[in-house]
């Protein structure tokens, strides 16, 4: 199959398919690209870690603490509250 096949049957796909293999090739993308380099990253993702390590050195002020799982499960149990059904 080619490239521009796969690309052909991929835009065919309904968008939560499309979003589906896009995640899943996230996932994936170093065993297929690079099956024999475990510590493979995409370059573009390596630029981005670098961006961000560089944007934090330069500005440490703008960084903020983060309290963990504490904020997330508050955050969540919100939005739960917001959805839950009115008696």
């Amino acid at each position: 199959m080619s490239v521009e096949q796969i690309e052909k049957t991929l835009l065919q796909l309904p968008s939560e398919e499309r979003r589906r293999f896009a995640d899943w090739f996230c996932e994936h993308e170093s065993e297929i690209l690079h099956p024999q380099d475990e510590d493979y990253i995409h370059p573009s993702v390596k630029a981005e870690i670098l961006r961000r390590r560089d944007e934090t050195i330069a500005h440490p002020e703008l960084l903020e603490p983060w309290d963990g799982l504490k904020k997330v499960r508050e955050r969540l149990n919100e939005i739960r509250r917001q959805k839950a059904p009115v008696r």
